[in-house]
């Protein structure tokens, strides 16, 4: 059985100053084998179940994690296990909305962070995000899967356009409203960063330099997530927000 990772999480979610339901769903755990996985899941829809999309992920993905059989033993299998997991549950998604059509549209977004060792694997489907504190920096380590960043990755939009354009919201990916989709796996080198995950509500409407400033400082974790909702709905609260943090020992 490997050592376990040694630090603290802290996760919190709120419906924001403007929506009338929270979608926005949050999960941290720890499996046997001492490895850490971490989710932030948007869900959409309204009144067709976003908020049933993104819990229903969320947990469906931790349950198969807590009853891995093993431990992984090769990072092609963390890496298999991600995409197999994610694709699980959208089909499962898929099959309560064909038999209720009254969660037909929903869908959710995913960020999700699973450390093992030195080792930080993501999975990402839409537009939440996951950053790491690297010096005195806050990176970005997840790419947005959106309709505008699209048209900046093929040069037809300029970076500097981006928050005004019109469909800036638009996915282009997404958990549950598609047979066929996309799971972006990613792995890095860990090194006891301290990782931010959060949804779309939060870094709209906290500057990222905010972000960074709260996340280096010395508060508690708690206090820092207290920290960040509330300057979320101080500029507005346009949306749900939902932030973990992550600070490894």
């Amino acid at each position: 059985m490997s050592q376990y990772l040694t630090g603290n999480y802290y996760s919190l979610t709120d419906k924001g100053r403007v929506r009338q339901i929270n979608e926005d769903y949050v999960r941290c755990s720890l499996n046997p084998y001492g490895n850490v996985l971490l989710i932030v899941a948007d869900g959409m829809g309204g009144a067709n179940k976003g908020e049933y999309a993104s819990k229903f992920l969320a947990d469906y993905i931790v349950k198969d994690f807590l009853n891995l059989p093993e431990e992984f033993k090769k990072d092609k299998a963390v890496k298999k296990w991600l995409d197999k997991a994610v694709k699980s549950a959208n089909k499962e998604l898929l099959l309560i909305a064909e038999k209720d059509k009254a969660y037909k549209g929903m869908g959710t977004t995913l960020s999700l962070a699973l450390i093992i060792k030195d080792k930080l694997f993501t999975a990402q489907v839409g537009d939440s995000r996951i950053y790491r504190l690297n010096g005195n920096s806050l990176e970005q380590i997840t790419v947005d899967q959106t309709y505008v960043n699209y048209l900046i990755n093929t040069k037809k939009l300029p970076v500097e356009e981006a928050n005004a354009h019109p469909e800036r919201h638009k996915l282009t990916n997404a958990v549950g409203t598609k047979k066929k989709f996309s799971v972006d796996i990613s792995e890095f080198e860990y090194r006891n960063e301290r990782l931010l995950l959060c949804s779309d509500g939060l870094y709209n409407n906290v500057p990222v330099k905010d972000m960074c400033s709260i996340l280096k400082g010395n508060d508690s974790i708690d206090k820092k997530c207290l920290q960040l909702i509330s300057f979320g709905n101080a500029n507005g609260g346009s949306d749900n927000m939902a932030v973990i943090i992550w600070e490894g020992k």
